[in-house]
This record gives structure tokens, sequence and C-alpha cells, in this order.
């Protein structure tokens, strides 16, 4: 992976800070039932992650790729509690080779309705970046054996003019509203083509699987590999997906329906490549957030209200120079380059991360940084009570260094099963001093950080420590 750069200096505010935590603001509503975990492998209640790492050795084959699991736990994620899965593994497809990537995109849902969730991974290298997409199975002995899904439009050759990667996006969700979760996905293409989109259903643990419907977009989707978020928007019960086109960098709305996506009624929405979709001011109604690195001057992110229409036309621009927002709107900060949803306080509402690894502090250039806002009933708050996060704040393992790049990748889980969504930060580390870290932050509350938070490496996790490694660049979602 390149990693993330910068050339220009900022300043973040930190937020005031008591006991060894950053302070949040109190909730008004009533705290709302513990919602069961998108991501449990091992059916035991609390939320597990998959930290893929595509740069990583397996045996001496460069860059073949590992998943990292990190299952929940009382303590929350841990180096101990943790899962290596690589195309070694007994009863996952394929071979290390070099430069295969596995691990680079994942996603999960309970795609053969068992009641554990499972991981679709994609090994994007694989056969001269035709890619190879995995779904390895749940079960309560956690991630086990998994199947090949073959790309039904695979080319008969690749060629730097016309090249195309299946399973380079990845979504999971309830498209359709039978109760039973889909797999959505898309292949990228450097040829200047309409993309497809294929979902799977009710996929089988072994034997020859169902082809997939296939839903033809209208639009060319982005090479990277991301630009794709699921949630139900428009309340009807079934999930929506919002897709990143290279178009302008839109993205774009497709709504769920009994018979699946409609492109048909796709609606833009708003420039950007790190859509996240939740409820921020829980009227019940899924609500699109858009993290655009490149936006304003430093970054910024777009927050499009959910309605029985869908997403909001116009939406709400965020960065940091709105009033209320620590830090300021600086060449290069890249804020907004990725986003996540969770409650963070108990609350009922979802709160929102929003990572600028390119943000600098006076002690560290590229050192990166995280604002944590809150959901209310009003929306998104942005004038009090943002919270400002880096290496420096109280309660926060480590130290601000050059070029880690904290804040390349966020999420908001509930890994200790309390009822609040934990912090977890990635940074990719472009320095290569540690090779990249993921950094778990638990919410008591009233704050995150402090006791129980930890910062996790790559050597405890049993990976080799390398420049570019980049362990904390890809989280699944």
């Amino acid at each position: 992976m390149r990693p993330y750069l910068r050339n220009t200096l900022a300043t973040l505010t930190v937020a005031a800070v008591t006991g060894g935590g950053l302070l949040l603001p109190a909730g008004t509503a009533a705290a709302a039932p513990i919602p069961a975990p998108k991501a449990d492998f091992n059916g035991d209640g609390f939320a597990d992650m998959v930290v893929g790492t595509p740069n990583a050795k397996v045996g001496e084959v460069r860059a073949a790729g590992q998943a990292v699991v990190l299952y929940g736990s009382t303590a929350g994620v841990t180096a101990a509690k943790r899962q290596l899965l690589t195309q070694a593994s007994p009863g996952i497809p394929g071979a290390p080779e070099d430069g295969d990537g596995f691990g680079g995109v994942s996603a999960v849902g309970d795609f053969d309705g068992d009641g554990f969730s499972d991981l679709a991974v994609t090994a994007h290298g694989e056969d001269d970046l035709a890619g190879l997409l995995t779904v390895v199975w749940g079960s309560k002995d956690g991630l086990t054996t998994g199947v090949a899904l073959a790309d039904p439009d695979k080319l008969a050759t690749q060629t730097p003019q016309n090249r195309r990667t299946w399973g380079a996006k990845l979504a999971a969700g309830d498209f359709d509203g039978d109760g039973k979760d889909e797999l959505v996905v898309a292949a990228s293409a450097n040829a200047n083509v309409n993309s497809t989109l294929y979902t799977f259903k009710n996929l089988a643990k072994s034997g020859t699987q169902a082809a997939p419907a296939k839903t033809q977009l209208g639009l060319r989707l982005t090479t990277s590999l991301a630009g794709i978020a699921a949630g139900d928007v428009n309340g009807d019960g079934r999930d929506d997906l919002v897709l990143a086109g290279t178009a302008n960098s839109l993205n774009h709305f497709v709504p769920g329906s009994p018979t699946g996506l409609l492109p048909a009624d796709a609606k833009p929405v708003g420039p950007g490549n790190a859509p996240a979709v939740g409820d921020i001011n829980g009227d019940g109604y899924g609500d699109v957030v858009i993290g655009n690195r490149y936006g304003a001057k430093g970054g910024q992110i777009l927050v499009s209200y959910g309605s029985a229409a869908g997403p909001s036309a116009t939406p709400v621009a965020v960065d940091q120079d709105t009033p209320g927002v620590p830090g300021a709107d600086e060449q290069g900060d890249g804020f907004g380059v990725s986003v996540a949803l969770g409650d963070v306080d108990g609350d009922g509402y979802q709160d929102v991360a929003v990572g600028s690894y390119g943000e600098s502090l006076d002690t560290a250039d590229l050192a990166g940084g995280v604002h944590l806002f809150r959901g209310s009933a009003s929306g998104l708050v942005t004038s009090t009570g943002v919270v400002g996060l880096t290496r420096n704040s109280a309660g926060v393992p480590g130290d601000a260094r050059r070029a880690e790049q904290f804040g390349v990748k966020v999420k908001l889980t509930d890994a200790n099963k309390d009822g609040k969504a934990d912090l977890i930060v990635g940074a990719s580390d472009a320095d290569g001093v540690n090779a990249g870290s993921v950094t778990y932050l638990p919410s008591s509350g009233a704050k995150v950080g402090g006791t129980g938070s930890r910062m996790i490496l790559p050597a405890e996790v049993g990976l080799t420590p390398m420049g570019g490694l980049a362990f904390g660049a890809h989280f699944d979602h």
C-alpha cells in the first residue's frame, strides 16, 4: 500500500480531559437496548473485527497477505485473543503467492443463516490482479473453512489496458428484506465501462453455489478498494447501498427492494470515497456520512440525513473550520479519510468518528488524529463537545511520531459488550517504526480512552514487522 502523505503543518486542539480519558457530553435520550454485534464470528455476543494486512508475508512469500481476526472480550480487543487467516490456513482456498494481497478487502455478514457472522475476504492481487474472493464461515469456534466465489464475468486475459479485479468492493446487508444477509460484490476495472453489482444469496458451506443476481449500475465505480457502504436509509426495513463513482467522485444511493437493489432509482449524494451509514438523530432512518479527504482545503465530511425518500439532496458539510470543531482546515490534513458510526455514550444516537491521517502536531508532522462527534435528536452536534484525539491526548497509549498516520482507519464497535461503542483507530505508520498499529480506546459512556486502552503492534499478533506493512490500514466493514 502506498502510504498517505502530506507536507504542511497543522495543530489539532484537544478537548479538555479529566481522569485519564477524553470527556463526552452527556446524552439526553434513554439508553437503547444493546444491539447484536454485526461481526460476531463465534457467537459469544462480543463484537469482533478484522484487520486486513495485504502486505504481510506468509512464511517467506512477500505480500501474500493475512487477515488478523481480533475477537472481542470483557477486555475489548486484545493481541492475545486473535486468529491469523491466510491462504495457507486449513480449508481456505488458494495458496500464498507473491503479491496476492489477501485481506485487503473484507466485509461481514451471516451469509448462510446459521447465526454466526461470516467473513468475505478478497486477495485482490491474485492471478495478475484478477482477484480471488473467499467466504470464511463463522462457528462456535470462530472462523473456520471457506469457499471461493468465482467471478461470473472474468476476463479471459488481464492486460494493462483492460484489467478487472473481482471482489474489489464488498458489502453485506439484507437488501430484499427477507431477514437474511446477502453479499454484494463489485469488480474494479480500469476500462471505461459501467459497473455491475453481483448479489449472492443463501450461500452454502460446500458444493456449487447459486449464480449471483446481476445488477447493471449505469455508472462506473472507483478502482480503489473502498467506497461502498450499506444501511437502511429510507426506513423500509431493507438495506440500501451507497457507492462511490468515478464521475466527479460522486456517491450514489441505490435503494433496496423486495426484488433486490434498484439502480434505476439511484440518487446522487455527494463526493468522497469513504461512505458510511448510521442513524445519527434516532429517527429510524439511516443517515449517510461521506468522508472526502480532498474536500474543502484539508478534507471534509458530508452528512445527508435519511428519510422515506432517501438521503437529503443537500448534505451538511463539516470540516475543521466549522465552528466548534478542534483544529484548522489545512492542506493535506486528510480529514475524512475514514468514517465510522456507533453509539459511544449509550444514549440511543449514533455518534461519528472521523480520521484525519495527515494531521500534524507541533511535535510531529503527519502524526494523524481523530475527531469524535456526538449524535442527537437534532442531528450531528458540531458547535460544542467535539473531541479531538491524538497520541498526545490523555488516556491514549503511545507517543506522537512523524508519519504514523493515526486515524487512517477508524471503527466504532462494542468490543466489550457493555452497551457502548468503543473507538478503534488504525495507523499505517508510513515511517515504518512500528509497521502500523491498532489502538483500542474503550468508552465508559462519560469518556473515551484511559483505563483498558491499549496499542496492538504487528509482532504481538504474529506478523513480521517491516516497512510498508501498514498493519491498521484496512478494517472490515
